[in-house]
Protein backbone atom coordinates (compact mmCIF):
# COMPACT_ATOMS: atom_id res chain seq x y z
CA UNK A 1 0.00 0.00 0.00
CA UNK A 2 1.46 3.42 -0.97
CA UNK A 3 2.39 5.74 1.87
CA UNK A 4 0.00 8.68 2.12
CA UNK A 5 1.62 12.08 1.68
CA UNK A 6 1.52 14.65 4.48
CA UNK A 7 -1.53 16.91 4.56
CA UNK A 8 -1.71 20.06 2.49
CA UNK A 9 -4.12 22.98 2.08
CA UNK A 10 -4.59 24.86 -1.19
CA UNK A 11 -6.50 28.11 -0.73
CA UNK A 12 -7.43 29.83 -4.03
CA UNK A 13 -8.93 33.29 -3.78
CA UNK A 14 -10.51 35.49 -6.43
CA UNK A 15 -10.44 39.26 -6.31
CA UNK A 16 -14.06 40.60 -6.30
CA UNK A 17 -16.06 37.51 -7.36
CA UNK A 18 -19.77 37.10 -6.67
CA UNK A 19 -21.67 33.81 -6.82
CA UNK A 20 -21.40 33.65 -10.60
CA UNK A 21 -20.62 30.04 -11.52
CA UNK A 22 -22.41 27.09 -13.00
CA UNK A 23 -22.52 25.36 -9.60
CA UNK A 24 -24.49 28.37 -8.30
CA UNK A 25 -27.05 28.10 -11.06
CA UNK A 26 -25.77 30.79 -13.42
CA UNK A 27 -26.76 29.71 -16.94
CA UNK A 28 -24.57 32.22 -18.80
CA UNK A 29 -21.12 32.03 -17.24
CA UNK A 30 -18.55 29.41 -18.30
CA UNK A 31 -16.74 28.07 -15.22
CA UNK A 32 -15.77 24.46 -16.03
CA UNK A 33 -12.87 24.23 -13.55
CA UNK A 34 -14.81 25.59 -10.59
CA UNK A 35 -17.77 23.38 -11.45
CA UNK A 36 -15.57 20.27 -11.60
CA UNK A 37 -14.24 21.08 -8.16
CA UNK A 38 -17.83 21.52 -6.92
CA UNK A 39 -18.60 18.00 -8.10
CA UNK A 40 -16.07 16.61 -5.63
CA UNK A 41 -16.59 19.14 -2.86
CA UNK A 42 -19.24 20.98 -0.88
CA UNK A 43 -20.85 24.13 -2.26
CA UNK A 44 -21.81 26.62 0.45
CA UNK A 45 -24.96 28.53 -0.47
CA UNK A 46 -24.83 30.96 2.45
CA UNK A 47 -21.18 31.99 2.75
CA UNK A 48 -20.42 35.57 3.76
CA UNK A 49 -17.24 37.58 3.76
CA UNK A 50 -16.96 39.61 6.96
CA UNK A 51 -15.65 42.78 5.33
CA UNK A 52 -16.13 43.53 1.59
CA UNK A 53 -12.74 45.13 1.03
CA UNK A 54 -9.66 43.50 -0.51
CA UNK A 55 -6.89 43.98 2.07
CA UNK A 56 -9.18 43.86 5.10
CA UNK A 57 -10.81 40.63 4.00
CA UNK A 58 -7.44 38.97 3.43
CA UNK A 59 -6.36 39.96 6.92
CA UNK A 60 -9.65 38.57 8.27
CA UNK A 61 -9.01 35.26 6.51
CA UNK A 62 -5.40 34.86 7.61
CA UNK A 63 -5.76 36.05 11.23
CA UNK A 64 -9.21 34.63 11.93
CA UNK A 65 -10.18 37.99 13.44
CA UNK A 66 -12.69 40.67 12.49
CA UNK A 67 -11.70 43.95 10.83
CA UNK A 68 -12.04 45.95 14.05
CA UNK A 69 -9.75 43.56 15.94
CA UNK A 70 -6.69 42.79 13.80
CA UNK A 71 -5.73 46.40 13.08
CA UNK A 72 -5.63 46.35 9.28
CA UNK A 73 -8.66 48.59 9.09
CA UNK A 74 -8.23 49.29 5.36
CA UNK A 75 -5.82 48.97 2.44
CA UNK A 76 -2.13 48.52 3.22
CA UNK A 77 -0.58 49.89 0.02
CA UNK A 78 0.36 53.37 -1.16
CA UNK A 79 -1.18 56.29 0.69
CA UNK A 80 -3.56 54.08 2.66
CA UNK A 81 -1.02 52.45 4.93
CA UNK A 82 -3.08 50.33 7.31
CA UNK A 83 -1.22 47.32 8.71
CA UNK A 84 -2.09 44.38 10.92
CA UNK A 85 -1.12 44.74 14.59
CA UNK A 86 2.36 43.24 14.97
CA UNK A 87 1.30 41.08 17.89
CA UNK A 88 -1.38 39.35 15.80
CA UNK A 89 -0.95 35.71 14.90
CA UNK A 90 -1.82 34.47 11.43
CA UNK A 91 -2.18 31.14 9.69
CA UNK A 92 1.34 31.18 8.17
CA UNK A 93 2.83 32.50 11.43
CA UNK A 94 1.33 29.69 13.50
CA UNK A 95 1.91 26.98 10.91
CA UNK A 96 5.60 27.91 10.92
CA UNK A 97 5.75 26.84 14.59
CA UNK A 98 4.42 23.43 13.55
CA UNK A 99 6.76 22.78 10.64
CA UNK A 100 4.17 23.51 7.96
CA UNK A 101 5.64 25.48 5.06
CA UNK A 102 3.45 28.30 3.74
CA UNK A 103 3.61 29.74 0.26
CA UNK A 104 1.90 32.73 -1.32
CA UNK A 105 1.36 33.16 -5.05
CA UNK A 106 -0.11 36.25 -6.65
CA UNK A 107 -1.80 39.01 -4.68
CA UNK A 108 -0.80 39.36 -1.03
CA UNK A 109 -2.22 42.74 0.03
CA UNK A 110 -1.58 42.28 3.77
CA UNK A 111 1.18 43.68 5.96
CA UNK A 112 3.58 43.56 7.77
CA UNK A 113 5.67 40.60 6.64
CA UNK A 114 6.49 39.57 10.20
CA UNK A 115 2.81 38.80 10.80
CA UNK A 116 2.53 36.94 7.49
CA UNK A 117 5.86 35.05 7.16
CA UNK A 118 5.31 33.00 4.01
CA UNK A 119 8.47 31.03 3.27
CA UNK A 120 7.83 31.26 -0.46
CA UNK A 121 6.35 34.22 -2.34
CA UNK A 122 5.86 34.85 -6.05
CA UNK A 123 3.87 37.88 -7.12
CA UNK A 124 3.14 36.40 -10.57
CA UNK A 125 1.69 38.37 -13.47
CA UNK A 126 -1.93 39.56 -13.38
CA UNK A 127 -2.11 39.25 -17.16
CA UNK A 128 -0.44 35.85 -17.50
CA UNK A 129 -2.18 33.04 -15.70
CA UNK A 130 0.48 30.53 -16.78
CA UNK A 131 2.84 32.06 -14.22
CA UNK A 132 0.51 30.89 -11.44
CA UNK A 133 0.84 27.30 -12.58
CA UNK A 134 4.63 27.61 -12.82
CA UNK A 135 4.86 29.15 -9.34
CA UNK A 136 2.56 26.50 -7.83
CA UNK A 137 4.68 23.76 -9.38
CA UNK A 138 7.87 25.31 -7.99
CA UNK A 139 6.42 25.60 -4.50
CA UNK A 140 4.95 22.09 -4.45
CA UNK A 141 8.29 20.61 -5.52
CA UNK A 142 9.98 22.50 -2.67
CA UNK A 143 7.68 20.92 -0.06
CA UNK A 144 7.87 17.36 -1.30
CA UNK A 145 7.30 15.03 1.65
CA UNK A 146 6.27 17.93 3.93
CA UNK A 147 2.93 19.43 4.99
CA UNK A 148 2.12 22.70 3.24
CA UNK A 149 -0.27 25.62 3.02
CA UNK A 150 -0.42 27.36 -0.38
CA UNK A 151 -2.32 30.65 -0.56
CA UNK A 152 -3.10 31.72 -4.14
CA UNK A 153 -4.38 35.24 -4.76
CA UNK A 154 -5.53 35.50 -8.36
CA UNK A 155 -6.10 39.03 -9.67
CA UNK A 156 -9.32 38.37 -11.58
CA UNK A 157 -12.11 39.49 -11.75
CA UNK A 158 -10.94 42.78 -10.17
CA UNK A 159 -11.24 45.89 -12.30
CA UNK A 160 -8.01 46.85 -14.04
CA UNK A 161 -8.52 50.50 -14.85
CA UNK A 162 -11.86 51.45 -16.39
CA UNK A 163 -12.53 47.85 -17.44
CA UNK A 164 -11.49 44.39 -16.39
CA UNK A 165 -8.30 43.83 -18.39
CA UNK A 166 -9.81 41.27 -20.74
CA UNK A 167 -7.86 42.78 -23.62
CA UNK A 168 -4.65 41.47 -22.01
CA UNK A 169 -5.04 37.78 -22.79
CA UNK A 170 -2.09 35.44 -23.19
CA UNK A 171 -2.00 32.60 -25.70
CA UNK A 172 -3.70 29.40 -24.63
CA UNK A 173 -6.03 30.94 -22.03
CA UNK A 174 -8.14 33.21 -24.20
CA UNK A 175 -11.78 33.73 -23.23
CA UNK A 176 -14.64 34.77 -25.47
CA UNK A 177 -16.54 38.01 -24.86
CA UNK A 178 -20.08 37.86 -23.49
CA UNK A 179 -23.08 39.44 -25.17
CA UNK A 180 -24.32 42.35 -23.00
CA UNK A 181 -27.88 41.37 -23.87
CA UNK A 182 -27.39 37.87 -22.42
CA UNK A 183 -25.97 38.67 -18.98
CA UNK A 184 -28.40 38.83 -16.05
CA UNK A 185 -28.61 42.19 -14.28
CA UNK A 186 -28.57 41.78 -10.46
CA UNK A 187 -31.54 43.18 -8.58
CA UNK A 188 -29.42 45.94 -7.04
CA UNK A 189 -28.26 47.41 -10.38
CA UNK A 190 -30.15 49.37 -13.05
CA UNK A 191 -30.86 47.62 -16.34
CA UNK A 192 -29.00 50.18 -18.43
CA UNK A 193 -26.94 49.64 -21.64
CA UNK A 194 -23.71 50.78 -19.99
CA UNK A 195 -24.35 48.54 -16.98
CA UNK A 196 -24.85 45.56 -19.28
CA UNK A 197 -21.60 46.32 -21.09
CA UNK A 198 -19.86 46.54 -17.71
CA UNK A 199 -21.40 43.24 -16.58
CA UNK A 200 -20.45 41.47 -19.82
CA UNK A 201 -16.85 42.58 -19.30
CA UNK A 202 -17.05 41.33 -15.69
CA UNK A 203 -18.38 37.94 -16.79
CA UNK A 204 -15.39 37.50 -19.06
CA UNK A 205 -13.09 38.34 -16.15
CA UNK A 206 -14.85 35.72 -14.01
CA UNK A 207 -14.18 33.17 -16.74
CA UNK A 208 -10.52 34.16 -16.66
CA UNK A 209 -10.51 33.55 -12.90
CA UNK A 210 -11.87 30.09 -13.61
CA UNK A 211 -9.01 29.53 -16.06
CA UNK A 212 -6.57 30.49 -13.30
CA UNK A 213 -8.22 28.04 -10.92
CA UNK A 214 -7.74 25.34 -13.54
CA UNK A 215 -4.05 26.12 -13.98
CA UNK A 216 -3.39 25.87 -10.23
CA UNK A 217 -5.47 22.70 -9.78
CA UNK A 218 -3.57 21.11 -12.67
CA UNK A 219 -0.30 21.88 -10.88
CA UNK A 220 -1.64 20.24 -7.72
CA UNK A 221 -2.72 17.12 -9.62
CA UNK A 222 0.65 16.87 -11.36
CA UNK A 223 2.48 17.15 -8.02
CA UNK A 224 0.85 13.99 -6.71
CA UNK A 225 -0.35 15.78 -3.55
CA UNK A 226 -4.06 16.12 -4.43
CA UNK A 227 -5.13 12.97 -2.57
CA UNK A 228 -4.41 14.53 0.84
CA UNK A 229 -4.94 18.22 0.11
CA UNK A 230 -7.90 20.29 1.28
CA UNK A 231 -8.88 22.69 -1.52
CA UNK A 232 -10.76 25.93 -0.90
CA UNK A 233 -11.97 28.12 -3.80
CA UNK A 234 -13.51 31.43 -2.83
CA UNK A 235 -13.07 35.22 -3.01
CA UNK A 236 -12.12 38.15 -0.82
CA UNK A 237 -15.58 39.68 -1.34
CA UNK A 238 -18.30 40.13 -3.93
CA UNK A 239 -18.45 41.95 -7.27
CA UNK A 240 -16.87 45.39 -7.88
CA UNK A 241 -20.11 47.26 -8.55
CA UNK A 242 -21.88 50.04 -6.62
CA UNK A 243 -23.96 48.56 -3.83
CA UNK A 244 -21.79 45.44 -3.58
CA UNK A 245 -18.06 45.90 -2.95
CA UNK A 246 -17.33 48.04 0.15
CA UNK A 247 -20.99 48.13 1.18
CA UNK A 248 -22.96 46.53 3.98
CA UNK A 249 -25.60 45.07 1.70
CA UNK A 250 -25.67 41.33 1.13
CA UNK A 251 -24.74 42.04 -2.48
CA UNK A 252 -21.25 42.81 -1.16
CA UNK A 253 -21.01 40.07 1.47
CA UNK A 254 -22.81 37.04 0.00
CA UNK A 255 -19.99 35.14 -1.71
CA UNK A 256 -19.08 31.85 -3.39
CA UNK A 257 -17.33 29.12 -1.44
CA UNK A 258 -16.46 25.61 -2.58
CA UNK A 259 -14.46 23.28 -0.30
CA UNK A 260 -13.20 19.88 -1.42
CA UNK A 261 -11.87 17.70 1.38
CA UNK A 262 -10.35 14.29 0.66
CA UNK A 263 -11.41 13.28 4.17
CA UNK A 264 -15.07 13.89 3.35
CA UNK A 265 -15.42 12.34 -0.10
CA UNK A 266 -18.92 11.06 0.67
CA UNK A 267 -20.16 14.67 0.67
CA UNK A 268 -19.01 15.28 -2.90
CA UNK A 269 -21.37 17.39 -4.97
CA UNK A 270 -23.61 18.41 -2.07
CA UNK A 271 -24.71 21.89 -1.05
CA UNK A 272 -24.79 23.25 2.50
CA UNK A 273 -27.30 25.83 3.71
CA UNK A 274 -25.25 26.74 6.77
CA UNK A 275 -24.49 30.42 7.33
CA UNK A 276 -20.70 30.51 7.41
CA UNK A 277 -18.20 33.35 7.27
CA UNK A 278 -14.57 34.09 6.52
CA UNK A 279 -13.90 33.84 10.27
CA UNK A 280 -14.27 30.08 9.81
CA UNK A 281 -11.32 29.63 7.44
CA UNK A 282 -8.54 29.87 10.01
CA UNK A 283 -10.04 27.27 12.42
CA UNK A 284 -10.76 24.98 9.45
CA UNK A 285 -7.16 25.09 8.20
CA UNK A 286 -5.72 24.60 11.67
CA UNK A 287 -7.96 21.62 12.38
CA UNK A 288 -6.95 20.01 9.09
CA UNK A 289 -3.35 20.08 10.31
CA UNK A 290 -4.36 18.86 13.78
CA UNK A 291 -3.55 22.17 15.49
CA UNK A 292 -5.66 23.54 18.35
CA UNK A 293 -7.06 26.91 17.26
CA UNK A 294 -6.66 28.21 20.82
CA UNK A 295 -2.92 28.30 20.21
CA UNK A 296 -3.45 31.31 17.95
CA UNK A 297 -4.34 33.39 21.00
CA UNK A 298 -1.75 31.79 23.28
CA UNK A 299 1.11 32.62 20.93
CA UNK A 300 -0.37 36.01 20.18
CA UNK A 301 0.13 36.88 23.84
CA UNK A 302 3.87 36.32 23.39
CA UNK A 303 4.00 39.06 20.74
CA UNK A 304 1.63 41.67 22.15
CA UNK A 305 2.94 45.10 23.12
CA UNK A 306 2.02 46.78 26.37
CA UNK A 307 -1.42 47.96 25.37
CA UNK A 308 -4.71 47.71 27.29
CA UNK A 309 -6.16 44.21 27.28
CA UNK A 310 -9.45 45.65 26.08
CA UNK A 311 -7.93 45.90 22.60
CA UNK A 312 -6.58 42.34 22.53
CA UNK A 313 -8.50 39.39 21.11
CA UNK A 314 -8.82 36.53 23.55
CA UNK A 315 -10.34 33.92 21.20
CA UNK A 316 -11.00 33.12 17.57
CA UNK A 317 -14.61 34.06 16.75
CA UNK A 318 -14.98 31.46 13.98
CA UNK A 319 -15.21 27.67 13.98
CA UNK A 320 -14.10 24.84 11.76
CA UNK A 321 -16.23 23.97 8.73
CA UNK A 322 -15.40 20.27 9.21
CA UNK A 323 -18.86 19.36 10.61
CA UNK A 324 -20.49 20.76 7.46
CA UNK A 325 -18.00 18.96 5.25
CA UNK A 326 -18.92 15.76 7.06
CA UNK A 327 -22.68 16.43 6.95
CA UNK A 328 -23.58 19.31 4.62
CA UNK A 329 -27.25 19.01 5.56
CA UNK A 330 -26.45 19.97 9.14
CA UNK A 331 -26.12 23.56 7.94
CA UNK A 332 -29.88 23.92 8.22
CA UNK A 333 -29.61 23.51 12.00
CA UNK A 334 -29.69 26.44 14.41
CA UNK A 335 -25.94 26.47 15.30
CA UNK A 336 -25.27 27.58 11.71
CA UNK A 337 -28.03 30.18 11.59
CA UNK A 338 -26.25 33.55 11.86
CA UNK A 339 -23.07 35.44 10.99
CA UNK A 340 -21.60 38.84 11.86
CA UNK A 341 -20.12 41.49 9.55
CA UNK A 342 -17.64 44.20 10.48
CA UNK A 343 -16.26 46.95 8.23
CA UNK A 344 -14.37 50.22 8.79
CA UNK A 345 -12.43 51.45 5.73
CA UNK A 346 -11.83 50.45 2.14
CA UNK A 347 -9.34 53.03 0.91
CA UNK A 348 -8.41 55.67 3.45
CA UNK A 349 -10.90 57.98 1.72
CA UNK A 350 -13.69 55.41 2.11
CA UNK A 351 -14.71 55.55 5.77
CA UNK A 352 -18.11 54.04 6.44
CA UNK A 353 -17.94 51.70 9.46
CA UNK A 354 -20.80 49.32 10.16
CA UNK A 355 -21.60 46.23 12.21
CA UNK A 356 -24.17 43.65 11.13
CA UNK A 357 -25.92 40.57 12.49
CA UNK A 358 -27.24 38.44 9.61
CA UNK A 359 -29.73 35.68 10.40
CA UNK A 360 -31.69 33.43 8.09
CA UNK A 361 -34.69 35.73 7.90
CA UNK A 362 -33.70 39.06 9.43
CA UNK A 363 -30.64 41.26 9.11
CA UNK A 364 -29.84 43.95 11.66
CA UNK A 365 -27.46 46.80 10.74
CA UNK A 366 -25.66 49.55 12.67
CA UNK A 367 -24.08 52.21 10.42
CA UNK A 368 -21.68 54.00 12.75
CA UNK A 369 -21.07 57.03 10.51
CA UNK A 370 -24.47 57.27 8.87
CA UNK A 371 -24.22 61.07 8.74
CA UNK A 372 -21.82 60.59 5.82
CA UNK A 373 -22.85 59.83 2.28
CA UNK A 374 -21.72 56.34 1.34
CA UNK A 375 -18.19 56.81 -0.06
CA UNK A 376 -17.30 55.11 -3.32
CA UNK A 377 -14.11 53.10 -3.94
CA UNK A 378 -12.02 54.62 -6.70
CA UNK A 379 -12.58 51.82 -9.21
CA UNK A 380 -16.34 51.81 -8.66
CA UNK A 381 -16.72 55.59 -8.96
CA UNK A 382 -15.01 55.51 -12.37
CA UNK A 383 -16.88 52.45 -13.60
CA UNK A 384 -19.28 52.46 -16.55
CA UNK A 385 -22.03 51.56 -14.12
CA UNK A 386 -21.69 54.46 -11.69
CA UNK A 387 -20.90 56.86 -14.53
CA UNK A 388 -24.28 55.93 -16.05
CA UNK A 389 -26.06 56.41 -12.73
CA UNK A 390 -24.51 59.85 -12.39
CA UNK A 391 -24.80 61.07 -15.98
CA UNK A 392 -28.38 59.89 -16.46
CA UNK A 393 -29.45 60.77 -12.90
CA UNK A 394 -30.85 57.29 -12.34
CA UNK A 395 -33.15 57.30 -9.32
CA UNK A 396 -33.29 53.52 -8.99
CA UNK A 397 -30.46 51.03 -8.84
CA UNK A 398 -32.62 48.05 -9.64
CA UNK A 399 -34.99 47.47 -6.75
CA UNK A 400 -32.91 49.70 -4.49
CA UNK A 401 -33.48 53.49 -4.62
CA UNK A 402 -30.23 55.27 -5.41
CA UNK A 403 -30.85 57.68 -2.52
CA UNK A 404 -31.18 54.77 -0.07
CA UNK A 405 -27.77 53.52 -1.18
CA UNK A 406 -26.06 56.92 -0.96
CA UNK A 407 -27.67 57.95 2.35
CA UNK A 408 -28.20 55.04 4.72
CA UNK A 409 -29.96 54.99 8.08
CA UNK A 410 -28.04 54.69 11.32
CA UNK A 411 -29.96 51.55 12.22
CA UNK A 412 -31.81 49.15 9.96
CA UNK A 413 -33.70 45.87 10.05
CA UNK A 414 -34.44 43.96 6.86
CA UNK A 415 -36.50 40.84 6.21
CA UNK A 416 -34.12 39.13 3.80
CA UNK A 417 -36.60 36.43 2.83
CA UNK A 418 -39.25 38.92 1.73
CA UNK A 419 -36.93 41.76 0.70
CA UNK A 420 -33.57 40.37 -0.48
CA UNK A 421 -32.63 43.71 -2.07
CA UNK A 422 -32.87 45.37 1.38
CA UNK A 423 -35.18 48.17 0.28
CA UNK A 424 -37.57 48.39 3.25
CA UNK A 425 -36.20 49.32 6.68
CA UNK A 426 -38.41 47.73 9.35
CA UNK A 427 -36.61 49.17 12.37
CA UNK A 428 -39.45 51.50 13.38
CA UNK A 429 -42.32 49.09 12.75
CA UNK A 430 -44.09 47.94 15.89
CA UNK A 431 -44.59 44.35 14.75
CA UNK A 432 -40.81 43.91 14.45
CA UNK A 433 -39.86 45.68 17.69
CA UNK A 434 -39.02 42.47 19.57
CA UNK A 435 -36.88 41.16 16.72
CA UNK A 436 -35.00 44.47 16.53
CA UNK A 437 -34.39 44.56 20.28
CA UNK A 438 -33.14 40.97 20.37
CA UNK A 439 -30.78 41.43 17.43
CA UNK A 440 -29.57 44.80 18.75
CA UNK A 441 -28.67 43.16 22.07
CA UNK A 442 -26.87 40.28 20.34
CA UNK A 443 -24.89 42.61 18.10
CA UNK A 444 -23.83 44.78 21.03
CA UNK A 445 -22.77 41.66 22.91
CA UNK A 446 -20.72 40.63 19.89
CA UNK A 447 -19.06 44.04 19.78
CA UNK A 448 -18.14 43.82 23.47
CA UNK A 449 -17.02 40.21 23.10
CA UNK A 450 -14.71 41.09 20.19
CA UNK A 451 -13.50 44.27 21.94
CA UNK A 452 -14.64 46.66 19.25
CA UNK A 453 -12.87 50.05 19.62
CA UNK A 454 -15.78 51.66 17.75
CA UNK A 455 -17.91 51.06 20.84
CA UNK A 456 -16.62 54.48 21.88
CA UNK A 457 -18.67 55.99 19.04
CA UNK A 458 -21.81 54.21 20.22
CA UNK A 459 -21.13 55.14 23.84
CA UNK A 460 -20.78 58.83 23.03
CA UNK A 461 -24.18 58.63 21.35
CA UNK A 462 -25.67 56.97 24.41
CA UNK A 463 -26.24 53.69 22.57
CA UNK A 464 -23.76 51.41 24.39
CA UNK A 465 -21.70 50.92 27.52
CA UNK A 466 -18.23 52.44 27.37
CA UNK A 467 -15.05 50.43 26.98
CA UNK A 468 -13.03 50.39 30.17
CA UNK A 469 -9.61 51.39 28.90
CA UNK A 470 -7.83 50.40 32.10
CA UNK A 471 -9.02 46.82 31.84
Amino acid sequence: MPVQSPPGVLFIMADDWSRIAGCYGDKVIRTPNIDRLAERGVVFDNAFCTSPSCAVSRANILTGQHSHTHGQFGHCHGIHGFTTHRHMMSTPRLLKHHGVKSGLIGKKHVAPDEVYPFVYEDGCSPSNLHTFGDAATTFLKSVEGQPFYLHVGLFHPHRMGAGFGNEHIEDGLATQPYDPASVPVPQFLPDHPQVRIDLADYYQAVERYDAGVGVVLDALDTSGRAANTLVVVTTDHAMPFPGAKASGFDSGHHCPLIVASPRHAKSAGQHSAGLVSWMDFCPTVLEYFGIDAAEMITRQADHQPQIPNVYLADHLPGRSLAPLLEQPGAGADEPWGEVYYSHNFHEITNYFPYRVLRGRQFKYVQNLAHELATPMPTDLFRSKTWSAVRSDNLMQMGERPTAAFVHQAGEALFDIQVDPAETRNLIAEAEHRDTAEQMRAKLMAFRHDTRDPWLEVSWQRGEADAITLEE
